[in-house]
């Protein structure tokens, strides 16, 4: 294979797929040995491991791909283009008001020895249409695959194994800026003047923390505002260690509903001098569709052996602090717990 390195530009070749014009493609680029060429563009011609190095020997700096675990919801990078454009391809103008927008390298997410997970997982996605953390290429915006699935179809037929050469260009200037905050009690307002102030000349990566000093109330408050600025312009995601993610704060009522859940979470209630944490148990033997819910107090060495939940739904008053739910949260660090929801209750 061919290639060439520029100061902002990199030239790779891909192999067409063959899908026919109308397909619904979901990728872009693929490894050559993806088991997802019926519904993709291209399959590049170099191992996926090696194109992720030699992007970023040209300069091409990784950011944040997504990763549900850590809490991190939006792609994070370097906005990148294609020539020929991607839309000499694909029609990303999907149908029902969908638009792929901007293209960001991510990386993808990488295994411990530091290599891409598309490299040795399928799909092997290297340029993904919805987001997918695996992907080192991604949307900037949040595109879950159940929603656009169908939305951008291939604009014309190519021939199996036709060769194209792509050029992927891009601004180091253009990479988001970092911004780390620590919520605590009466900063909030100087949080968010700092966020207005940063976004008028960047694109923000933004990490909050909670400080344990900080009531749920205030918490909850601070989450609100959060929302109203969280945006493809200032990206809020990711948390520290032992802290929560400022969507923790912001969970539905209507998911204190039992009986119509998919999951049962724990449900832990937070007093100022006890914990109780109940789990729910689901017989399933009993008639109908639905099973019976029996709840049962536990303790948290017992909660380590569950591991049918990943999510755990706090129960606090306004004044509780939230400290009292790090402790928890520390006491339940062996189980498989990795979502938290807090809800206000009086």
């Amino acid at each position: 294979m061919l290639l060439s390195c520029l100061a902002a530009a990199f030239t790779f070749t891909a192999s067409a797929t063959g899908v026919g014009k109308g397909t619904p493609v979901e990728f872009l680029f693929v490894g050559k040995d993806s088991d997802r060429d019926y519904e993709a563009m291209f399959a590049i011609d170099m191992p996926v491991a090696d194109f992720a190095r030699a992007v970023e020997k040209a300069g091409l700096q990784p950011g944040q791909p997504i990763d549900a675990e850590a809490c991190r919801v939006w792609p994070v990078g370097t906005p990148v283009a294609f020539n020929p454009p991607i839309s000499k391809f694909v029609d990303t103008d999907g149908s029902d008001g969908f638009s792929l927008g901007r293209l960001v390298y991510t990386g993808g997410l990488r295994g411990t020895n530091g290599v891409p997970v598309a490299a040795t997982e399928m799909p092997a996605s290297v340029c993904s249409l919805y987001s997918l953390g695996q992907s080192l290429f991604l949307p900037e915006g949040m595109l879950e695959q159940g929603d656009v699935y169908g939305k951008f179809c291939a604009s014309e037929t190519l021939k199996k194994g036709a060769r194209y050469a792509f050029t992927l260009s891009w601004n180091d200037a253009d990479h988001p800026k970092h911004v780390d905050l620590h919520a605590k009690p009466g900063n909030s307002v100087a949080l968010l003047t700092t966020l207005k102030n940063e976004s008028t000349s960047y694109h923000l990566d933004v990490q909050v923390s909670f400080d344990g000093e900080l009531t749920v109330a205030e918490s909850v408050k601070f989450a609100k505002a959060l929302d109203l600025v969280d945006s493809v312009r200032v990206k809020i995601t990711g948390c520290s260690e032992g802290s929560l993610f400022f969507r923790a704060f912001l969970p539905l009522e209507k998911w204190t509903e039992r009986q119509s859940r998919m999951v049962q979470p724990f449900e832990l209630t937070v007093a100022d001098d006890y914990y109780d944490l109940v789990f729910i148990d689901e017989d399933w033997s009993v008639e109908g569709d639905d099973p019976k819910l029996t709840p049962r107090r536990i303790s948290f060495q017992e909660a380590l052996s569950k591991d049918k939940t990943d999510t755990c739904f706090v129960f606090a008053k306004p004044k509780t602090k939230l400290s009292r739910i790090y402790a928890a949260m520390e006491r339940l660090k062996g189980s498989k717990v990795r979502n938290w929801y807090v809800f206000v209750r009086e």
